[in-house]
């Protein structure tokens, strides 16, 4: 995995000088990614699958180049790594809102069926990176997974490029393999978290897990 990482490094490198020439911070790259992301949404949402698979590739490119940009200039923080996540869940959003806008608008007859799977596979997908974070917030790692972001993007890339049928299908595999991710995990952290120490501050924990 770290030889594959330091390949993919190597290969961005050029792009990354290029746009740091051009006076591109990390949170313009990291925006612009956004601003793509929504494109492929609403291409989804217009029908043009396969302009959404394009679009969807040049996003994840620049999903690496931001953090590669934040490296190159020594801004790597905090609250760059906090808004690139949260807005990679914006606009994983966008593009299921756009496959539900279609499924129920954009062909000749709705696709209930198909737009429930949607809404589950949106709520499996942010039910899986939501955690991993509040593993992370109760001071333990979750990393563990199946089915993480990369493999639902590529899957979902596939999918439109082999147009609204096939989709279909792997729309409902995404549902079911993104639930079962989360499952996972809640079943990972909950037996970690049984097996630390408690905690030893005296704090309460409420409904929501926080002090």
């Amino acid at each position: 995995m770290g030889d594959w990482k330091q390949s993919g490094r190597a290969l961005v490198r050029p792009l990354v000088a290029g746009l740091d020439r051009l006076g591109f911070t990390p949170l313009a790259v990291t925006l612009l990614g956004l601003v793509i992301s929504a494109g492929a949404a609403a291409a989804a949402a217009g029908g043009r699958l396969r302009l959404a698979a394009a679009l969807l590739v040049v996003g994840a490119g620049f999903d690496t180049l931001d953090g590669e940009l934040a490296r190159r200039q020594g801004k790597v923080s905090r609250q760059g790594a906090f808004l690139d996540s949260n807005l990679d869940r914006v606009g994983e959003s966008l593009l299921f809102a756009g496959l539900l806008w279609h499924a129920l608008a954009g062909l000749p007859e709705p696709r209930p069926v198909t737009a429930l799977l949607i809404l589950l596979a949106t709520a499996g997908s942010l039910m899986t990176s939501y955690a991993r974070a509040r593993a992370e917030g109760l001071g333990t790692s979750c990393r563990e997974g199946l089915f993480q972001r990369p493999e639902r993007m590529i899957l979902v890339i596939v999918g439109l490029l082999l147009g609204w049928t096939a989709l279909e299908w792997i729309i409902g595999l995404l549902a079911a393999l993104t639930l079962a991710t989360t499952v996972q995990r809640i079943v990972h952290v909950y037996r970690k978290l049984a097996a630390a120490p408690a905690a030893s501050d005296g704090q309460p924990v409420g409904k929501d897990g926080q002090s």
